[in-house]
């Protein structure tokens, strides 16, 4: 008897690992554009610098390795570019550029690269950042939403994503809408933080959360589809833990980089989800 060895009937899509990262990239311009209107040179410089220091370090480990380069699908320039619009605009631009090259080689290279990441590179670069230089990484401002125009344009940010809060919500409805993170993970996180804020007497914190960082955090970072759960529930317990944690962190006023630390402690326990929550095989016990 002659046996056939064939791949699975995989699901089929037009989107590659390029056209995701070059399309959230794309997703990120116009708060990057508002980060430099608001900010001006500082930012301007802050971004290009800390997105060519990524690219360069992944292209120099790379080919030190006698590895493929893939700088052209896009990931190297996201992790510089999400790692930019964390910073301060009053960062000195030695302190990012040493965070990206962080990044690209400590999580990134060494955990396998793009698609095998146990932790989001952008946030531990920026954890190593903030561990490193805590005075440098801190901002003059907490911004909150004081009023309607803030949505649009924060006079208050200390943060390049904070810039405007509605350009981060807008760039977040792309990509979920693509499909480009996991909406699970978004909607649940976000959802239940709002609902439970007021539950437990939090209520005035409310409009320190709702600003462009903690968006940022929540849709890109945070619904990052590789150092996330794969599976549904997997992703829906992920998102109610994530709320908890940021409330917790909320409670001790830590904000912005509070809500980062909770999404990089998630990422701890992304794959004990994953094997509570695998669904049972048709026939299976």
């Amino acid at each position: 008897m002659t046996y056939t060895i064939s791949p699975l009937p995989h699901v089929k899509s037009k989107e590659s690992v390029k056209s995701v990262m070059w399309g959230t990239v794309a997703a990120l311009i116009p708060i990057t554009i508002a980060a430099i209107y608001l900010f001006g040179f500082p930012a301007l410089t802050i971004i290009l610098a800390t997105v060519i220091a990524a690219v360069v370090t992944e292209i120099i480990i790379y080919k030190a390795a006698s590895q493929p380069i893939t700088i052209t699908d896009g990931n190297a320039v996201l992790v510089g570019l999400l790692l930019a619009l964390l910073m301060p605009s009053s960062v000195p631009i030695w302190v990012p550029v040493i965070g990206a090259a962080f990044a690209i080689a400590v999580p990134k290279y060494i955990f396998g690269g793009t698609g095998t990441l146990v932790f989001h590179p952008t946030l531990v670069g920026f954890a190593f950042l903030l561990a490193a230089w805590p005075t440098l990484m801190g901002t003059g401002s907490v911004p909150n939403l004081g009023s309607f125009s803030d949505l649009f344009l924060e006079a208050g940010a200390g943060r390049l994503a904070e810039a405007s809060p509605i350009l981060v919500l807008l760039g977040g409805a792309f990509v979920l809408y693509k499909k480009y993170v996991d909406r699970r993970v978004a909607l649940s996180a976000t959802i239940l933080l709002l609902l439970l804020m007021p539950i437990v007497g939090m209520g005035e914190e409310l409009p320190y959360v709702l600003t462009g960082g903690y968006f940022l955090g929540l849709i890109f970072l945070a619904a990052d589809p590789v150092t996330s759960p794969v599976t549904k529930r997997g992703r829906l317990v992920y998102g109610i833990v994530l709320a908890v944690l940021i409330l917790i962190q909320l409670h001790f006023n830590t904000y912005f980089a509070g809500m980062c630390f909770a999404v990089l402690m998630m990422n701890v326990f992304s794959p004990l989800i994953d094997r509570s929550t695998i669904p049972k095989p048709i026939g299976g016990k």
